[in-house]
């Protein structure tokens, strides 16, 4: 009796997460395309926090399949590309997760966790450069990134600048590791902002998953200077060049979030009222932008510099 009950319990939850997913999803996408490239990672990262791993891994399996059933009857109610984006975002989302159940019996901690999660991503996007991003390709990309540019300009009046071919083989060169870094943003943004709404519901995450006392391994800075030397000494047009900038810049995610860290923690000192201090964090990144993710980088790199010196002392 008391195992058909717990059956029909764990049935229930898979259930109503499959639901939750499904109908968050479709939700944001209905509102705005913009909105949902941003928080498509926030309903699965909810109900991998809430429920146990294996209903996870279920709840996603099944709003796949219910997605593409949906799609064989009406493609405008669900899309080819939001299966796309669903599979990729609950692989990715699912990958994570196991990561953290497969360190927690290996006694592996969050820095080398998450360090090692940032080196598998940079063989993925290596294979996937080399396999699938030839020629053709490249100049498909440029010709788009140009006509883009060039509209910008003509829509604003300004004046066309001489260097706008080098400036896209610049962008050309960064593209995929530009992509990747605003990818492990958004998901970092998406999973404190999950654990902030199941806090707000008073619902208690299965696992506690914590990167506060994250700390950038050793090992994977050695690994980040020698891509910086390879950088310095390679050929700007050779292709070890470009999967060494790319992989620099993917990496530099590890001390941009030491550097997240080291200031929410001075800012937490500042006695302010919440409402003040998300406006002044929100007021930083619109005015400063680029040039706040900058110093969060240096920060983290001076951060985890001075916890190397302190260690050996």
């Amino acid at each position: 009796m008391g195992s058909s009950q717990s059956n029909k319990q764990k049935s229930l939850i898979i259930f109503y997460s499959t639901i939750f997913i499904l109908v968050f999803q479709l939700l944001f996408l209905k509102i705005s395309p913009q909105l949902y490239s941003i928080l498509n990672p926030l309903p699965f990262l909810i109900i991998g926090l809430a429920v146990k791993y294996s209903d996870f891994l279920k709840s996603c399996a099944l709003a796949l399949l219910i997605l593409v059933f949906i799609n064989f009857i009406s493609e405008d109610f669900s899309p080819k590309q939001l299966i796309f984006f669903h599979f990729i975002t609950s692989f990715v989302t699912i990958c994570f997760f196991g990561s953290y159940n497969l360190s927690k019996k290996i006694n592996l901690d969050s820095s080398n966790l998450l360090s090692g999660i940032i080196i598998s991503f940079l063989f993925i996007l290596a294979f996937f450069y080399i396999l699938f991003f030839n020629d053709f390709e490249y100049e498909k990309l440029s010709a788009f990134l140009q006509k883009s540019i060039e509209q910008i300009i003509s829509n604003y009046g300004l004046q066309k600048n001489n260097e706008l071919d080098k400036f896209i083989q610049i962008i050309m060169v960064i593209v995929p590791s530009i992509n990747s870094l605003i990818f492990f943003i958004t998901f970092s943004l998406n999973f404190i902002f999950s654990k902030f709404i199941l806090q707000k519901f008073m619902i208690k995450p299965v696992e506690n998953i914590n990167f506060i006392d994250f700390t950038t391994p050793l090992w994977f800075s050695l690994i980040f200077l020698m891509m910086l030397l390879i950088v310095l000494t390679q050929n700007q047009n050779s292709q070890m060049f470009v999967l060494s900038i790319n992989a620099l810049i993917c990496m530099s995610f590890s001390f941009l979030l030491e550097g997240y860290i080291a200031f929410n923690n001075h800012f937490k000192k500042i006695k302010l009222n919440n409402f003040i201090k998300f406006l002044i964090i929100f007021l930083l990144f619109v005015f400063l932008g680029y040039v706040l993710f900058l110093m969060l980088l240096f920060l983290g790199m001076f951060e985890n510099i001075i916890k190397k010196a302190k260690k050996k002392r």
